[in-house]
């Protein structure tokens, strides 16, 4: 019997939220205000216990003291937590001893965290902290900014690493697998992943693109299919996809699809889309470990538009 294990709702003006409604609000703010806006939304209108900031050191390296501290500046007092270490890991490492507790109600908003972090934190709470519901926010950008047109790529291709996610990759290093790459906005992203990986010898047999569709807004809906146009012609129009780009259950179910259509073959994970669509992948690869792995291009920095403006704002409960 299929039982419903989310929820989705647009935060609205007029919602009322019951007191004390969060022990724990966890975020990652940076210089993007969208990172801050659930947090600012919520503050007034229902309790918060503690916050806990993580604030990764690769956020911070090209900004002022004086801009980061503005950066901080809505999260003072004793309530506030800042987790700051070296590396991501031990960061994941920190979460877990600030003293989060199974049964308490925590909210994650994963707007300013990166999609490796999304991984990292979703794992920590479902296999450590042993959370049994989680309400995760999310916030859309209201544009989107291009450096070189509307049409070309949303920030400057540069070269990637491509691996696996530690925590995700738990299954044979030599099985053939089906690759399921969830496309971006970043032009030749896509098909840079899948020559990386044919070159360090993994066996392909599908390739399988997912395009965020319906988006954000109807002027996007063609905008990451363009960019990867080389790709999908090389993969074949017909393996595109599709799933709503703000909704991760429609990932999730995209994925519950794809799974029994190519039952018993390792599914490759690959998310350059959006966040939501992130959080799908990490939901069924959190469900699939011994069936699933998560790759994904890192590189050095994370970039930020620091004038992309705050849109939707959209929470989603999730039973883990």
């Amino acid at each position: 019997m299929n039982r419903q294990i989310y929820d989705m709702e647009q935060m609205a003006e007029d919602v009322e939220y019951p007191e004390e409604k969060y022990d724990y609000f966890v975020l990652a703010p940076n210089v993007e205000k969208r990172s801050r806006e659930a947090f600012a939304k919520l503050k007034g209108r229902t309790g918060i216990r503690k916050t806990i900031l993580m604030d990764y050191k690769n956020f911070h390296r090209e900004i002022t003291g004086e801009q980061e501290a503005s950066i901080y500046q809505d999260f003072g007092g004793e309530a506030a937590v800042r987790v700051q270490e070296e590396n991501d890991t031990q960061m994941a490492r920190k979460l877990v001893k600030t003293g989060i507790r199974e049964e308490d109600h925590i909210a994650l908003d994963i707007t300013g965290f990166s999609i490796p972090n999304i991984y990292r934190i979703m794992n920590i709470f479902k296999n450590v902290l042993k959370i049994k519901h989680l309400d995760v926010y999310y916030t859309e950008p209201k544009f989107y900014i291009y450096e070189e047109g509307y049409f070309d790529a949303y920030h400057t291709r540069k070269e990637r690493r491509c691996e696996p996610l530690p925590g995700y990759c738990n299954t044979g290093r030599d099985e053939k697998e089906v690759l399921v790459i969830f496309l971006g906005f970043d032009g030749g992203l896509a098909g840079q992943v899948f020559f990386n990986l044919a070159e360090d010898g993994q066996e392909i047999l599908q390739t399988l693109a997912v395009n965020g569709f319906p988006s954000y807004t109807a002027k996007l809906k063609d905008v990451s299919l363009f960019n990867n146009e080389d790709f999908i012609i090389k993969i074949g129009r017909e393996n595109v996809r599709c799933a709503v780009a703000n909704n991760p259950f429609d990932a999730y179910n995209l994925l519950c699809g794809i799974k029994k259509e190519y039952s018993g073959v390792l599914l490759n994970l690959c998310t350059i889309g959006s966040k939501p669509m992130a959080l799908g992948t990490c939901l069924f690869a959190l469900d699939h470990l011994d069936e699933v792995k998560v790759t994904y291009p890192f590189y050095e920095k994370t970039q930020f538009d620091s004038d992309e403006e705050p849109g939707k704002i959209w929470r989603y409960g999730i039973d883990l």
